[in-house]
């Protein structure tokens, strides 16, 4: 590609929505670490991104998840709207099944949900969740909504004893 067509590529990002672009960066991110694979790490001339770097939705999602010692009380809808972040952003599902859903609660150490279908029923039917159990796609809103509930989860509360 030359350095016109990435120039034209470039101003074309201005048109997309939020959205849109939090998608292509995750697609970026995960192309450059493809690429990065074939690198020996001391031969790499720029830093360590990871060491740095701030934590992403979906970062935030699966700690959010794993985090067993919170003293929030998660809802089964809690957890599958969480995990459909890290699915749809961290391993770029555009779509994903709640049988995907269930496995990364798993991964994330939380038991499987029995009637997952439930739980995501509230979140289809507010439109956080698009489609069918086989065939799920995070909306915007939805991930609206997960940002707004690990802030409100890791955000400290007066008068809590735990570190931020």
């Amino acid at each position: 590609m030359t350095r016109k067509d990435l120039t034209e590529l470039a101003l074309g990002f201005a048109d997309l929505e939020l959205d849109q672009l939090e998608e292509l960066n995750s697609h970026l991110q995960l192309a450059l670490r493809i690429r990065r694979q074939s690198e020996v790490s001391v031969d790499l001339d720029a830093p360590r991104v990871s060491a740095t770097k701030e934590p992403t939705l979906a970062d935030l999602a699966r700690q959010t998840l794993g985090d067993l010692e919170s003293d929030y009380d998660f809802t089964l809808a809690d957890q599958a709207l969480l995990a459909s972040v890290v699915l749809s952003d961290d391993l770029s599902q555009t779509t994903f099944s709640s049988r995907d859903i269930n496995d990364m609660i798993e991964e994330c150490g939380r038991p499987r949900v029995a009637h997952i279908t439930s739980a995501l029923g509230g979140l289809t039917g507010r439109s956080y969740l698009v489609g069918s159990t086989k065939e799920l796609t995070l909306s915007s809103e939805g991930r609206s909504k997960a940002r707004g509930l690990i802030d409100m989860v890791t955000r400290p509360r007066p008068g809590s004893q735990r570190a931020a």
